[in-house]
């Protein structure tokens, strides 16, 4: 999904995959200001336009990083938890 707009960075979290980065973003985007998480890879402080692939583990660890650095909230984790026993 695009939203239009100015984006703004509200928190992230990231992990070392090799010669790149894996984030989790939480952002302020478009008109309205509505909050999105947008998941992405970066190299040399570039974001790139291609997929964030990550091993299970590399997944579990980038979700604890972004729950840690409120790019991701406890609410985020309080749906994940009814959904699923954690």
């Amino acid at each position: 999904m695009r939203h239009g707009g100015e984006v703004r960075e509200l928190a992230s979290a990231s992990i070392e995959l090799e010669n790149y980065e894996g984030r989790i973003e939480r952002l302020r985007a478009g008109e309205d200001g509505q909050e999105i998480i947008r998941f992405s890879l970066w190299r040399e402080g570039s974001r790139l336009p291609c997929p964030l692939e990550l091993t299970e583990k590399e997944l579990v660890t980038l979700l604890q990083a972004a729950l840690r650095s409120g790019a991701l909230s406890q609410g985020f984790y309080r749906m994940l938890r009814s959904d699923v026993e954690i």
